[in-house]
């Protein structure tokens, strides 16, 4: 059975922590009355934590010791100063933000004593501050920027020239230093696009922006000015060299070796002709018309090209035949075709048959 604790020697533990028992001793977890010797608070810590060194008053933050981890505020504001920092306002405690001005960069700061005292920087602005300045000027113009001020501090927007573009921006040098590779302004990288150059960008590619410009990845409502059809491209897409819908044909490359096909599905009981580029395949399925075979159709007829144009313009005039002279509507649904798509280039077998469809492509390439 454990030896009852004399209440004697429970009040000597209290006074040695700086706390002064106002009632007597009842048991080690009954929150105890005391008055803090240093701030004269009166506080209720339970014996069992003061006796482990933990708790009692939470203003002073006595230790098991008795001795006080406070500071006095001469002593914190010499330590302040030497620190560049001139606090404006009466410490507090180690942990509170204390507001100060920064010595060097005259901002104001709110660094706490305690981390201070720990060693650490006390104005943010001037953490950096005082590189090198022919070093950080050297660090952006290796970044692709010429500054055209003074350097101020790594967190700062520093005016400088993009060497690309030639356009001016205000990056940090803390963002440019961490960069790994010369990646450009922000103009550059089509993070932010003045209104003027993105309507410039559109124009020379064939787009007339019909609505005002909202961000490089929203549709942008435009006319196409060689179709006239109005579309809504996204500028990011613009400028990796997209273009209109209506005028070329989404995922196909116009400018290498291609071919144009005409299969059939018997399960679909459906045609379909479409186009696709010749490149070198390890798979069935990084083919257009590979794609289709593992799908169950079967290929009827190949037509090679020299390039994607010609193939796209002939599969156009072919449509053009079958939709708007003939009359055949779009046969099947997306849903019917979900991992291949392409369900608009789709006919019906009962409508037409196979080759009267290798005749209408005979007689377009022909022209």
């Amino acid at each position: 059975m454990p030896k009852k604790l004399d209440p004697a020697n429970a009040a000597k533990v209290m006074l040695k922590a700086g706390l002064k028992p106002l009632e007597p001793y009842k048991n080690s977890t009954y929150k105890w009355r005391c008055k803090c010797l240093v701030c004269g608070k009166i506080v209720k810590p339970p014996y069992k934590q003061i006796a482990r060194g933990i708790g009692g008053c939470q203003t002073c933050r006595y230790s098991k010791s008795g001795k006080s981890n406070s500071n006095s505020e001469v002593g914190t504001v010499a330590l302040m100063l030497e620190n560049n920092l001139k606090p404006l306002e009466p410490y507090q405690n180690k942990d509170k933000p204390w507001k100060s001005i920064c010595l060097i960069c005259k901002k104001t700061v709110n660094p706490s004593f305690g981390n201070i005292k720990r060693g650490q920087a006390g104005c943010k602005w001037c953490t950096r501050k005082f590189l090198d300045p022919i070093e950080v000027v050297a660090v952006m113009k290796k970044q692709g920027y010429e500054p055209l001020t003074k350097y101020e501090s790594d967190r700062v927007g520093w005016k400088s020239r993009c060497k690309k573009c030639q356009r001016i921006s205000y990056p940090t040098y803390q963002k440019v230093s961490r960069q790994k590779n010369i990646t450009g302004c922000t103009y550059c990288n089509i993070h932010y696009v003045d209104e003027k150059f993105a309507i410039k960008v559109m124009r020379e590619a064939g787009f007339k922006p019909l609505v005002p410009y909202i961000n490089a990845r929203k549709p942008w409502k435009s006319k196409c000015l060689k179709c006239k059809n109005i579309v809504t491209p996204m500028y990011t897409n613009v400028c990796k060299g997209r273009g209109c819908n209506f005028c070329s044909p989404l995922g196909i490359n116009l400018n290498i070796p291609s071919y144009l096909y005409l299969i059939t599905n018997d399960q679909l009981n459906s045609h379909k002709v479409g186009i696709g580029n010749i490149r070198p395949i390890k798979r069935l399925s990084e083919d257009r018309l590979g794609r289709f075979k593992k799908q169950g159709w079967d290929t009827y007829k190949v037509w090679h090209f020299e390039t994607g144009g010609e193939a796209w313009k002939v599969e156009s005039a072919v449509f053009r035949v079958i939709r708007k002279d003939l009359g055949l509507p779009i046969h099947l649904s997306k849903e019917q075709m979900p991992k291949t798509e392409g369900q608009t280039e789709t006919i019906s077998a009962d409508s037409i048959t196979l080759l009267e469809l290798e005749k209408i492509i005979k007689k377009v390439i022909k022209k």
